[in-house]
């Protein structure tokens, strides 16, 4: 585990007194969120004394937004990242043009690790690879850009992970190794990747924030929202939209660099844990039929038919589509507690 990641863990937790992921995922945001608010707000503070000893009051208003504003917004931290990977609201046109630009950064990135190779300048390509490892590969093994950002790439680059190593489809096995890994393991790896999804929530927030800035401004210019209007003019309001653009880029590549460490963790986990789940391959012989034939017993004290698709009572002595003795079937049932099919 990163000493810097302990380091800051253990401050949010003992000096601050709250969880670490609580903190990336829901007091950072929320913190964010209302300074994005803040200036289309802030009428409501003048309903509020204005003396000095009880400035109290205001700070108290603003801090009750923080945790309702960040509970919200965490409740969206799977869009965020479809948005960001280039899986939604990217109009096809866009995400090629964008696509094309990270395989073009990917074919420079080779060719230069070929030359650094043929000139024996080994440091050099070790780090270009270091820089292609973030792609996924084709089915020749070569580094390929899938998505239009560099964090989809990172993603789709560890997701890939366990299919091409092992077989193993992460969205379905993914859910079935967490929930065999231990308490205190999840807390740390759970911890570790708030940092990667904290940075990329602040991005998300401060783009958000100066978009919705510049269309306040534009609004401003045609008469309409006059009284929310950030910082009391369309100039200084357009002016403080595009200053929010710049915290979004800078929180998107912060999180980069925690993303491609989480894709590790998440390679690590399906290396140690993939045999907590090897006995999901131990299906019986006809095991949908089994479970078909326990259910409906349990469920309606019917039992199946073996030689038509009827589903008689488990009270009849043959079925009543076909007439087939089902005494046999309801003997060993009862002696062996197991259906014939088994």
């Amino acid at each position: 585990m990163d000493l810097g990641f302990e380091a800051a863990k253990g401050a949010s937790e003992k000096v601050l007194g709250v969880r670490f992921p609580i903190l990336m995922r829901v007091i950072l945001p929320g913190l964010q969120a209302t300074a994005v608010l803040y200036p289309s707000v802030a009428w409501i503070l003048h309903y509020l004394p204005a003396e000095p000893e009880r400035l109290w009051e205001r700070i108290a208003a603003c801090a009750v937004l923080v945790f309702p504003l960040g509970a919200l917004i965490s409740t969206t931290n799977s869009e965020i990242y479809k948005i960001y990977e280039g899986r939604i609201f990217w109009p096809p046109r866009l995400f090629e043009w964008a696509r094309t630009r990270q395989q073009a950064r990917v074919d420079r990135l080779v060719k230069a690790a070929k030359s650094a190779k043929a000139q024996g300048r080994n440091a050099q390509y070790n780090e270009l690879w270091y820089q292609l490892r973030i792609y996924p590969v084709n089915g020749e093994g070569k580094p390929e850009a899938t998505h239009p950002t560099r964090i989809g790439n990172i993603l789709a680059g560890y997701e890939q992970y366990p299919n091409t190593r092992y077989g193993m489809d992460s969205v379905f096995y993914w859910p079935r190794i967490w929930m065999q890994i231990g308490k205190d393991q999840k807390e740390e790896i759970d911890g570790q990747w708030s940092v990667a999804d904290g940075f990329l929530t602040l991005s998300a927030i401060a783009y958000a924030g100066g978009i919705v800035w510049m269309l306040q401004s534009l609004a401003a210019v045609f008469g309409f929202g006059m009284s929310l209007l950030p910082l009391g003019s369309p100039g200084l309001a357009a002016l403080g939209g595009v200053a929010w653009l710049a915290p979004g880029f800078l929180w998107y590549r912060l999180s980069l660099p925690f993303h491609r460490e989480n894709g590790e963790v998440f390679k690590s986990i399906f290396d140690i844990y993939r045999h907590k789940v090897w006995k999901l391959t131990s299906l019986k012989p006809r095991e949908k039929e089994v479970w078909d034939a326990t259910w409906s017993y349990l469920q309606y004290l019917q039992l199946k038919c073996p030689n038509c698709p009827a589903w008689p009572t488990a009270a009849a002595d043959k079925c009543h589509n076909c007439g087939f003795g089902l005494l046999e079937l309801k003997n060993t049932l009862r002696d062996t507690g197991r259906f014939p099919s088994e």
